[in-house]
């Protein structure tokens, strides 16, 4: 094979396997880890009954409500917004972007439980509830899993909270 043929053969490989392998642009190597999307709210119970409204993504299921505090703090789940912040109550909607550097202790690995939780009473071990399921599945309580990947933010992880058709809880 003479060197042109060589060459030429090595460029058009190199052309290929560029335009097979790539899919997507490149994103940042220090880029974000997490998700973002819209909650919706609907029904708003009256305030003296929300103490508190958490988006809260599980590693697994928790059994029990006493468990989830302890759950978070053991890095088997992670809570936003951070402690001291607040979701504004009472609006239609609210956008927002969980992720790896938002004072939180979310990291890139599986969830199989992102919930709304409201907080009901003083008990901030006992008195939570879901509001609200991210769900792949219209109109249903039905889990959707979510990987957080390293260095992207997963949009549309959006999430409805109807507070007069509540999702069951999966603790007793």
């Amino acid at each position: 094979m003479t060197r042109h043929k060589r060459l030429a053969s090595v460029a058009l490989t190199l052309a290929l396997m560029c335009c097979l392998a790539c899919n997507e642009e490149l994103g940042p190597l220090n880029g974000h880890s997490g998700f973002r999307g819209i909650i919706r709210f609907k029904n708003w119970p009256p305030p003296d009954s929300i103490s508190d409204l958490r988006l809260v993504a599980f590693e697994s299921f928790p059994t029990d409500s006493a468990q989830i505090l302890i759950t978070l703090l053991a890095g088997g789940g992670a809570a936003y917004p951070p402690i001291g912040a607040k979701f504004p109550l009472f609006a239609d909607s609210l956008e927002y972007v969980f992720t790896t550097t938002t004072g939180t202790n979310l990291q890139v690995k599986n969830y199989a439980y992102i919930i709304v939780a409201q907080q009901y009473g003083p008990n901030i071990l006992n008195d939570w509830k879901p509001a609200g399921v991210y769900s792949t599945t219209p109109d249903s309580f039905d889990p959707a899993p979510l990987r957080v990947l390293l260095h992207r933010v997963s949009p549309g992880i959006d999430i409805n909270v109807d507070f007069h058709h509540l999702p069951p809880k999966p603790w007793r």
